[in-house]
């Protein structure tokens, strides 16, 4: 039952690996780009200071581009400004210094959320059209610039909306699995404290029973060490189909079970039930609700008596097991806990009166139940 949400991290884990193998390629791939700069200088041989100062100046544009894009938010964008206060530097140098404003643009748009995204890249672009008209540079000089800076802006933008709802999806799916595992886990706790603590009550009884007769009676002390062997036995097979998620059972065969496991413990019982059909899941966990309450009452009542009754009124079933015990205050453990778990599965609920001996009441609502 764990194996599809473990092997969906798994699905995830390697997307992600490869979402990140991706953007850094595409990050590589993005610096020639860069290649555009120097162009200028195949027809104007540019001065000695103009090349160092190129050189100091991508040198700083590749620290800052490298760390921009994986920061996020206010701080990705503060990233794209540096950039774009490089290119402002170098516009003496004789290169082609919008080359910056579109790497400034591009991590603007890659921003998050969108909103700073949006802000940052409209920012980056009036700077470079305002600074290319501050300083009298032609249209031609710093247009390029803020035209490709517009793409690559609103196609980052476009681009990181599409990985801020893969990383959603991600998140979701690692809580589903998570919720998942966290089900399985109480589902095979439930189950096993079920089969246990039955099984084990059972047991216990039926040895208290077999030392007694062991004396007195040694054909019907064995008769009983064999039932103890056969309920070992069944209850080995139960783990199996507990843990494997397979696990059901009939009312037909709880009944009988709990009036065996009760008469055993010298508790008289007197049943009533229904004759009328109930779905197959109702009935499955009114059976298991059955079973825990038959432990409950072998191991603490101190009762005499027991009466299950199982009725189908109109569009609810209910389901009374009452006895003559001491009841008093009832301290919820995993037992009664597993029966409210299961019922709520179908809807129902679960009373609990102590005040004279205990009665425990299951109700059901058929209304809309698979029958």
């Amino acid at each position: 039952m764990l194996e599809h949400p473990i092997n969906q991290r798994g699905g995830d884990m390697i997307t992600a690996a490869s979402n990140d193998l991706t953007q850094r390629r595409l990050q590589l791939l993005f610096l020639a780009y860069l290649l555009m700069y120097p162009l200028p200088w195949l027809e104007h041989r540019p001065t000695t200071g103009a090349v160092a100062a190129s050189a100091v100046g991508v040198a700083a544009f590749l620290i800052l581009y490298f760390r921009g894009y994986w920061t996020l938010g206010w701080t990705r964008l503060a990233y794209g400004l540096g950039i774009l206060g490089i290119g402002f530097s170098l516009y003496r140098c004789g290169g082609v210094w919008s080359v910056f404003a579109v790497y400034a643009a591009s991590m603007a748009g890659f921003s998050r959320p969108g909103r700073t995204a949006a802000i940052g890249v409209m920012l980056v672009l009036a700077l470079v059209a305002g600074f290319g008209i501050a300083t009298g540079l032609s249209p031609w000089e710093w247009g390029p610039g803020v035209f490709f800076g517009a793409i690559v802006g609103i196609a980052g933008i476009f681009i990181g909306a599409i990985n801020e709802r893969n990383s959603l999806l991600a998140a979701s799916r690692e809580e589903s699995r998570q919720l998942a595992v966290l089900a399985e886990r109480e589902r095979i706790a439930r189950d096993l404290h079920d089969v246990l603590g039955h099984t084990l009550t059972l047991v216990a009884v039926k040895a208290d029973l077999a030392r007694r007769l062991l004396d007195a009676d040694p054909g019907a002390a064995r008769r009983e060490i064999d039932e103890i062997h056969a309920s070992a036995r069944a209850a080995l097979g139960e783990v199996r189909v507990a843990v494997s998620g397979m696990r059901s059972t009939t009312l037909a065969a709880e009944l009988s079970a709990a009036r065996h496991a009760l008469e055993t413990a010298g508790i008289t019982v007197d049943s009533e039930t229904t004759s009328e059909p109930l779905p197959p899941l109702v009935e499955t966990t009114l059976a298991f609700v059955i079973r825990e309450a038959a432990t409950n009452v072998i191991r603490h009542s101190g009762a005499r008596r027991c009466r299950i009754t199982l009725a189908r009124v109109g569009l609810e079933a209910s389901l009374e097991i009452r006895d003559d015990g001491h009841g008093g205050g009832v301290v919820e453990g995993h037992g009664l806990a597993g029966m409210r778990q299961r019922l709520a599965v179908i809807r129902g609920a679960l009373e609990l009166r102590g005040d004279s001996g205990m009665s425990l009441l299951a109700r059901v609502p058929l209304e809309g139940s698979a029958a």
